[in-house]
């Protein structure tokens, strides 16, 4: 139950970047002992607002009160002395440290006087993620070793360590599969019962927003644009508020059925603890989709078909040959394109433009005698951001000044440009809002009516069976069931994710 203690409260908060309102006087309130949910388009203003709380920005006017007091931020360490602590969407981690080191780092935590014990450290810290988020990892692996699900994991428990009164959570299970979200909704409805924390929920998933929250701030175009009560307000409603029309995500298509060879085939693909065995194929002109909880193997396929996982066994064959001595690189020269799950680390390169970034996969049909044509290169980018609707229109803003969605469709861009055979994409809406989810549905739609082979890898059920022609499950390492699109029904994926239905099934790729 809400607390009727003070919690926070912005008033008035405005931010100007040269050219660009960013915030226009938004109001926004949290109880104490409340979940509430922070939506809007990328771009509406949801960063900007939490920079500003956590000390990354300083509002141009407005202010902050906590607890009935008001407060000055002008740092992060400002927002962590006030008790805000923040779960980002692009994970805070250091690769090269241990879970230990990134959980306890800068806390004491020794055994002996002033030296670190790294054996209690790994051992303690197995202890508290598996108390505050309910996972066994040890303590001494590194966070570069760990999946993005397991890395957004630590940096919860980090989070929930230093007793906040203020929670925030950007996009929290973009990365997590059904299991992980229940584990952390458990967790929150936890907080909330205690009724002391002011939790803030940004997330584009708007299931979960209605499930978990008990009321909704609307962002739109930097402007608050209503605070709904989620008892007496439907989805729709959300939905129109945020893009000011209404968002069909998925189109009532009947399934492709091609009849043409693979074009993208899997043959035994082991992995050791990771994959086993795994068989699949892809035809041109359909959509097939993979999903599985963490550690089935769906969160390994991409980073394994490419080749940045050893295999000890299997092959992956595209258009009938087998690729040896796999990498990005040489699968790209054969057609074969890969938008990665963290596209800020590997799909695109945030310091360069969107134009230089579409345009690095077809460096070689864009130049000539060794030389870069400048004119090629900037009517490819003009017409791929007017076709995939990057915002801003500008080719010349570096990817990382745009939301989340735009750097998507950037990184799913450079592809178009390369005109790719066959598309492999891991976790395509992570983090995009609905308007953007549902234009990169209809490229991926439209990827398959022009005969590419397109492989989903996705937690997202509805998502994946809205947009798949076959849905392939796997579990514990395998594939443990394949479906038709008219049989994928979303809690039908689920039971199979877990185990807690089994179904007998010939091997994906003898079904193909």
């Amino acid at each position: 139950m809400t607390s009727t203690g003070s919690g926070l409260r912005m008033d008035r908060i405005t931010k100007v970047f040269p050219g660009t309102v960013a915030l226009d006087e938004v109001a926004f309130e949290v109880r104490a002992g409340e979940v509430h949910g922070l939506v809007g388009e990328n771009g509406a203003g949801k960063s900007t607002l939490i920079k500003i709380l956590s000390g990354m920005y300083t509002a141009d006017e407005g202010r902050i009160t906590l607890g009935g007091h008001e407060v000055t931020i002008g740092s992060p360490a400002d927002a962590e002395k006030h008790g805000i602590m923040v779960i980002h969407q692009d994970r805070q981690l250091v690769p090269k440290l241990t879970v230990g080191e990134s959980l306890f780092l800068g806390r004491a935590e020794s055994t002996n006087g002033p030296l670190v014990s790294r054996r209690q450290l790994s051992r303690r810290a197995r202890e508290v993620l598996r108390e505050t988020v309910g996972v066994d990892i040890p303590g001494d692996t590194l966070i570069q070793d760990l999946s993005v699900a397991k890395q957004q994991l630590v940096q919860i428990s980090r989070a929930l360590m230093s007793r906040p009164k203020v929670l925030i959570l950007d996009e929290p299970t973009a990365p997590l599969a059904q299991q992980e979200v229940d584990r952390l909704f458990a967790i929150l409805a936890d907080l909330k019962s205690k009724g002391e924390i002011s939790i803030i929920y940004i997330s584009h998933y708007l299931q979960e927003v209605a499930e978990i929250c008990e009321r909704v701030t609307v962002l739109r175009n930097g402007r608050n644009a209503g605070a709904v009560e989620m008892a007496t307000t439907s989805l729709d409603e959300v939905v129109t508020l945020m893009v000011g029309r209404d968002v069909e995500e998925f189109s009532d298509r009947p399934q492709r059925r091609p009849e043409g060879p693979p074009r993208l085939e899997l043959d035994g693909l082991t992995a050791a603890g990771r994959l086993d065995e795994v068989s699949l194929a892809v035809r041109g002109g359909e959509v097939v989709g993979v999903t599985g909880l963490i550690g089935s193997g769906a969160d390994d396929l991409a980073a394994a078909i490419v080749g940045l996982i050893g295999t000890s066994a299997g092959t992956v064959s595209i258009d009938g040959k087998p690729q040896r001595n796999r990498n990005p690189y040489r699968l790209s020269r054969r057609g074969v394109a890969c938008v990665p799950a963290d596209r800020r680390r590997d799909g695109a390169v945030m310091a360069m433009s969107v134009r230089e970034n579409l345009s690095m996969a077809a460096l070689r049909r864009l130049s000539k005698l060794g030389m870069l044509r400048l004119g090629a290169e900037r009517a490819e980018a003009d017409d791929t951001i007017k076709r995939l609707s990057i915002r801003p229109g500008a080719p010349d803003v570096a990817v990382r000044d745009l939301s989340g969605g735009n750097q998507q469709k950037v990184v799913l861009g450079k592809w178009l440009v390369r005109d790719a055979d066959v598309f492999i994409l891991d976790q395509p809406t992570s983090g995009v809002d609905i308007g953007s989810r549902a234009e990169i549905y209809r490229i991926i739609d439209s990827l398959a009516e022009a005969g590419k082979a397109v492989l989903v890898i996705s937690q997202d059920l509805p998502e994946l069976v809205g947009v798949s022609d076959r849905v392939l499950v796997m579990y514990r390492g395998r594939v443990a069931a394949e479906l038709d699109r008219s049989e994928a029904a979303v809690d039908l994926v689920l039971a199979l994710s877990t185990g807690a239905e089994t179904r007998t099934t010939a091997p994906a790729k003898e079904r193909a």
